[in-house]
């Protein structure tokens, strides 16, 4: 059997901007420390913003420094720290979930309104906000990710999904948060419990990919890939890509870790045992 170890680590602090690679990370219940507890909405309706309606998004970089992030358009930056504890508190959703969030700086919303041209707010999910999972899959809190806190995915995978394609495309088109080396494509489907390094972890679903997986990450141009070759191998009918996990331990983990599974799922999409 070949061995598995974490390859790769990313978060991605701002929902839909851009990610940044990690050597090293805390696990949290909402996911890795510093993935998406910041989310842009729009002013005038409310609704969150996500590369699905602004590709803009695609040209804002994201970095760490010593007190927060600084976020990058096009040479010009903006920096943020790394959390709020005061401003305007109020409720909002992300999809279907209600979620308590505060409202950023003015100049921080302007920055992005100018460069959006689209009067928005940059809103923080504080420790306190609890969002849920759905009750199938172990009811855990989220951040401002689409729908759970961790999506794992094997090279391997990627590497299978390539060999289909004409242009190959780049882990990153799926914004994983860890990536690890060795074993088989698409195995992660079926892990139940898994160890990254010291930290356990719960599979729970394959992750059902959208139009934001066929955009060029530099052009920033729509294409029919990887959503065509995807449709072929569909699951359950869905096209997926990845493993959605839950943490059940909140340690450090770092590249180079080994990653041991320990129970497998009879299929993918078997819910959890309550």
């Amino acid at each position: 059997m070949t061995k598995l170890y974490l390859s790769d680590i990313y978060v991605y602090p701002i929902k839909s901007l851009g990610g940044i690679h990690l050597e090293e990370a805390q696990v949290a219940e909402k996911g890795l420390n510093h993935d998406r507890r910041w989310m842009l909405l729009e002013a005038d309706s409310g609704n969150f913003m996500t590369i699905r309606r602004f590709t803009e998004f695609l040209f804002f970089k994201v970095n760490l420094q010593e007190e927060g992030y600084s976020v990058e358009y096009r040479g010009e930056f903006l920096s943020i720290p790394f959390s709020i504890e005061q401003g305007s508190s109020f409720k909002t959703k992300v999809w279907d979930d209600e979620v308590e969030v505060i409202e950023g700086k003015d100049e921080w919303n302007q920055w992005f309104s100018e460069r959006l041209g689209k009067q928005c707010k940059l809103v923080y999910m504080p420790a306190s906000s609890r969002r849920l999972i759905k009750p199938q899959w172990g009811s855990r809190a989220v951040s401002f990710a689409d729908g759970y806190p961790y999506l794992i995915i094997g090279k391997a995978s990627l590497q299978a999904l390539n060999n289909k394609l004409t242009t190959p495309i780049e882990m990153e088109r799926f914004r994983p948060n860890l990536v690890f080396e060795g074993g088989q494509s698409y195995e992660e489907f079926n892990w139940s419990a898994f160890d990254v390094g010291e930290c356990r972890f719960q599979g729970l679903k394959p992750c059902a990919r959208c139009v934001v997986t066929t955009y060029d990450l530099t052009t920033g141009e729509k294409g029919k890939e990887p959503l065509l070759t995807l449709s072929k191998q569909e699951i359950d009918n869905k096209l997926v890509f990845g493993q959605h996990a839950t943490a059940m331990e909140h340690k450090s983990i770092k590249v180079g870790d080994e990653i041991i599974v320990h129970q497998y799922k009879d299929s993918p999409f078997e819910p959890l045992h309550q």
